[in-house]
């Protein structure tokens, strides 16, 4: 069984949003655009340590605008999807038969609700039931249905691992382990040695970590192998990984058992929060846990962080992740990515669409952004440019004219490598706003037909659209009041301009300084001369990027 769509209204810190969620998905959003409150919505309601939570005052959305009145109602809906046909129907289900309904192309789902109210006299309600495929409540007698409920999410439990609220951890149980059951034993060894990791800096002894690898295999066995080792789920992406297949199990499997020290250590750190998160309720076969991992770089050292995500992938289990961490991005498949962006009245979620590319286009993006760029997926606005001189010069022409693009959140990105039009629809997708600065070369009006040609009839190409009024922006400096620049960058004297060609000026100061170089230089003539220096075309480009992205500032 896997989560397939969420609802919120009216809860917490959101107002509404609806998101389709995949087998790995990673949040991405601004501070207080309701991450924290979509985790807390599925591990207040799909946990089997809070079946009975009712809801607070404190869990009505309040708007940011203290005139308009506050929501009087929430409503959440949980819809699960089988994760192979007729799955449903496997005997391990036999006691939520009821909460399926009947299958629709082809698949069966479960729609879950929990709503609550905030009556005129303070009270506050709290209703849980399921719907039929067209929304209706579906009626059972209300012992049957609390108990419908409790078995269902028994199946889907939800575990948050990481989130700001400190793990209280419990009394060492003293329980005597000779009388447990051998999984019992292995999670209270487990279970110390997290805690003895987690207080103190000393390391564990060689009998103490050996007694941890041993009580690791047993578990890994236990709960994942044995369930999980049947299914080879498929993916389209061959540039993901696969935490569902047997392969990825194996491999954990073998890290287990013949990994190095050091990996197996960080395996205690990670299967004793585990069960930390987990509780005393344990998930019962056939359950399909739903791990939600809430910034799961905090306190970890890069190589740390790398080290805990490659353990985390393999884990055979639904996984939700926020982050605002670029070097985890970068080891996550572009398809899983769900972009948050909030609105007046509602929270968008916005995707990658596998239909819009190529398998040619999802490389070039993997790379240029996902691999070399991951920052960028967290900007408001994109600069598409040509060239490396443009990223170097613009950044710093922007501060002198009074706008720090970093701050406003624009990510100016070379696209000469990729390709402009992979970029502009991986921008349209994710709802990223963007702009093109293309040179005045023939290349520049290639680039600049083909934005045009993507642009829609309600998106002007004037508002996405800047070609310099000269081949390149050398050229743009060198003929709008710079070309003493140039000259002393290439070793040439003003009366030598009788005599050469601009191009020639040109590509032998570059020859000499760079690109990057001579960008510098020209930023340092126009913080001499003044803002007043930049060419009126490069002002409006930049008011208008600003324009874009605050557009997104929620």
């Amino acid at each position: 069984m896997l989560l397939d769509r969420i609802e919120v209204v009216g809860f917490r810190g959101i107002n509404r949003l609806s998101i389709n969620v995949n087998k790995l998905s990673a949040l991405l959003g601004e501070n207080s655009w309701g991450k924290s409150s979509l985790f807390d919505a599925l591990s207040l309601f799909l946990s089997g340590t809070k079946k009975a939570y009712k809801f607070t005052y404190d869990d009505f959305h309040q708007p940011p605008i203290p005139e308009i009145s506050s929501n009087k109602r929430i409503h959440l809906v949980f819809t699960f999807k089988e994760q192979e046909q007729d799955e449903s129907l496997q005997r391990q289900y036999k006691s939520i038969t009821a909460a399926w309904n009947p299958t629709k192309e082809g698949i069966r789902y479960i729609h879950y609700q929990v709503d609550g109210a905030l009556t005129d006299s303070g009270n506050i309600i709290t209703q849980r039931y399921f719907l039929d495929n067209h929304g209706k409540k579906k009626l059972f007698e209300k012992e049957n249905e609390a108990n419908l409920i409790s078995e269902f999410i028994s199946f889907v439990p939800a575990l948050r691992m990481g989130s700001d609220l400190s793990i209280m951890l419990a009394e060492e149980d003293k329980q005597d382990e000779e009388t447990c059951t051998k999984r019992v034993a292995c999670e209270a060894k487990i279970k110390r040695i997290f805690k003895r990791l987690n207080n103190s800096s000393q390391q564990l002894s060689e009998s103490e970590m050996k007694q941890g690898y041993q009580a690791l295999v047993y578990l890994f066995d236990h709960y994942l192998l044995k369930h999980y080792g049947r299914f080879d789920f498929h993916r389209d992406d061959d540039h993901e990984q696969h935490p569902f297949s047997f392969q990825a199990l194996t491999h954990f499997n073998d890290l287990l058992k013949t990994g190095r020290k050091s990996d197996r250590a960080m395996l205690l750190l990670v299967l004793g929060e585990f069960l930390e998160v987990r509780g005393e309720h344990l998930l019962r076969r056939g359950a399909s846990p739903i791990l939600l991992l809430e910034e799961p770089e905090n306190s970890l050292h890069p190589v740390n962080l790398a080290i805990t995500w490659s353990f985390f992938s393999l884990l055979p289990m639904q996984k939700l992740v926020s982050t605002n961490s670029s070097q985890l991005l970068s080891f996550l498949p572009l398809s899983c990515i769900q972009r948050l962006v909030r609105g007046a009245n509602v929270t968008h979620s916005y995707a990658l669409n596998r239909d819009h590319f190529s398998q040619n286009d999802l490389r070039r993006i993997a790379f240029h952004v996902r691999m070399t760029r991951p920052q960028s997926l967290f900007a408001r606005s994109w600069l598409l440019v040509e060239g490396e001189t443009e990223t170097w010069l613009l950044t710093e022409l922007s501060r002198l004219c009074g706008y720090h693009l970093v701050v406003e959140g624009v990510q100016l990105i070379e696209f000469a490598q990729c390709g402009v039009a992979p970029l502009i629809k991986l921008a349209q997708d994710l709802h990223i706003e963007w702009h093109v600065l293309t040179d005045g070369d023939p290349a520049g009006q290639k680039y600049a037909e083909r934005v045009s040609e993507m642009c829609s009839a309600k998106d002007a190409a004037v508002n996405r659209l800047t070609v310099l009024p000269a081949l390149d922006i050398e050229h743009l400096f060198f003929e709008n009041g710079f070309s003493d620049v140039y000259l002393k960058a290439a070793n040439y004297e003003e009366k030598d301009l009788a005599r050469l060609a601009t191009n020639k000026i040109i590509d032998k100061a570059v020859h000499r300084y760079s690109k990057p170089g001579l960008g510098l230089a020209i930023a340092s003539a126009v913080e001499e001369r003044g803002a007043d220096s930049i060419p009126p075309l490069l002002k409006r480009l930049f008011s208008r990027l600003v324009g874009l992205a605050r557009t997104q500032s929620g």
